[in-house]
């Protein structure tokens, strides 16, 4: 027995159905994970100063001197500065992830010869879970209450499609550029994935990416199949749920977290590259590279 029906306002013109999980439930999970996310941010990221970078690499300062010099010396970052480094930060490092290009000292040879594919496998990953973010917040103002939109033509299912398809693909490239990098540990070394650092970050993105396909189809089977698609639904429904409970509730205990801090390191390194001077140990801006290839690589600061 098909249980599709015409949905009510706000979401007239489409067919819906009755969420099998009632929205109370997934309010009450999400707001506790976003407390639990708070909360280990502030016991890993801030107690254990994880948030913090201090410029010891690009200032030539003695050791002795660095509590002093680095600390309770060092120049306080003014409001406007912060703002700045913050939106340099999110628009160029992050949405645009510059912060994979080349910068002088910083090339390992792993990272150098995987370095266009996990930039461009992070770029598809930053953005699936942005089109994810939309696609969920336009399902909690254009859904009906406790009824889910089956019409793929609706703008939460299409932005919901491509932050899908985005984060799958994105994964699938990182684990190609990560078993290259496992395999550069010399030629009778077995390429090993590290499951619970830095590889699982992009195998819960792809769990969750897979098994929200998954559970769409569960619920489409359910609309139309009735008590015959139950099973199917259960199943799915767990399937999601465990990989997306892993990646937030385990997120600030893996290897994962290094994402946060490093948005906040970029902005101390910003603001550092100024407080150094003339004691910076970072070349010249004006002195030029060259690679293997004989093709220049930007110097200094980029």
């Amino acid at each position: 027995m098909a249980l599709a029906e015409a949905c009510p306002a706000p979401a007239s013109g489409y067919t819906c159905v009755k969420s099998p999980v009632d929205w109370f439930a997934i309010d009450v999970l999400a707001i506790a994970t976003v407390i639990w996310i708070l909360a280990t941010l502030w016991y890993k990221g801030v107690r254990h100063a994880n948030l913090m970078r201090y410029p010891q690499i690009q200032m030539l300062i003695p050791y002795a001197q660095w509590e002093s010099k680095l600390l309770r010396e060092k120049p306080r970052i003014s409001a406007g500065k912060a703002i700045s480094a913050f939106f340099r930060t999110l628009f160029v490092d992050v949405l645009a992830m510059n912060i994979l290009k080349c910068e002088f000292g910083l090339s390992e040879k792993e990272v150098v010869k995987t370095r266009k594919a996990k930039r461009t496998a992070k770029l598809l990953i930053v953005w699936g879970f942005i089109f994810a973010g939309i696609a969920t917040t336009l399902a909690y103002l254009m859904f009906p209450h406790n009824m889910i939109v089956l019409d793929l033509t609706h703008p939460a299912r299409i932005f919901g499609m491509l932050g899908g398809v985005f984060m799958i693909v994105g994964s699938l490239i990182w684990f190609s550029a990560r078993y290259k990098e496992a395999k550069y540990a010399g030629p009778f070394t077995p390429a090993k994935f590290d499951w619970i650092g830095a590889d699982y970050l992009p195998l819960m993105v792809l769990l969750m990416s897979v098994s929200g396909f998954v559970l769409q189809g569960a619920i489409l089977a359910y609309a139309y199949m009735g008590e015959a698609a139950v099973p199917f639904l259960y199943f799915a429904i767990h399937f999601h749920a465990i990989p997306v409970a892993a990646f937030f509730w385990l997120f600030f205990w893996t290897k994962a977290d290094h994402i946060i801090y490093r948005i906040f390191w970029r902005i101390y390194e910003y603001a550092d590259k100024d407080f150094a001077g003339t004691n910076t140990r970072l070349p010249s801006p004006t002195i030029k590279y060259l690679n293997k290839t004989g093709k220049e690589i930007k110097g200094g600061y980029a």
